[in-house]
């Protein structure tokens, strides 16, 4: 038996605040580049390593602007904050939802990823604690082409859009 413990971004955190958006001009991203990128960020969320981030951003030449480089020092800072070697952490799910944005964007669709992971070497019955994290993006397009992308600093967890909806 484990217990669940969430570490979610879900109101805002003004220690990690700063440019959380990236503006394409139209025409930056074309709909098959689109298509592509967000497969890929789909990959890298699915095992939450900040590497795969960073190769995402390299890939798609977002990585040498100053302005996208804090974008993606927000999602590191998110991303890697549940990582712990030396505790032997265990990536154990990664799951999507959909929700929205209840603050910059207010109502704005935005896609979250939970994901939940053990400390498998840390001393007993703290090895058998299941911990959460969350975090949440949001997309805006013209003619399928990504114009703007960026992370969503407060939003609805799974939970709470389920409780809205009933």
């Amino acid at each position: 038996m484990g217990y669940l413990l969430s570490n979610s971004i879900l109101i805002i955190n003004t220690e990690i605040m700063g440019n959380t958006t990236i503006t394409l001009s139209k025409g930056y991203f074309t709909s098959e580049i689109t298509k592509s990128f967000l497969k890929d960020l789909q990959m890298a969320c699915k095992t939450m390593e900040v590497d795969l981030f960073v190769k995402l951003f390299i890939s798609y030449d977002l990585y040498h602007n100053e302005e996208y480089r804090e974008v993606l020092n927000l999602i590191k800072h998110i991303v890697s904050s549940w990582y712990k070697p030396e505790l032997g952490t265990k990536l154990i799910e990664v799951s999507k939802f959909e929700s929205k944005c209840i603050f910059c964007n207010i109502g704005k669709k935005v896609n979250g990823y939970k994901w939940t992971y053990k400390h498998s070497l840390e001393t007993i019955p703290l090895n058998r604690v299941v911990y959460a994290s969350q975090i949440a993006f949001f997309f805006d397009y013209q003619d399928n082409q990504l114009i703007e992308f960026g992370v969503c600093n407060g939003y609805l967890d799974k939970e709470e859009m389920n409780l809205l909806n009933s």
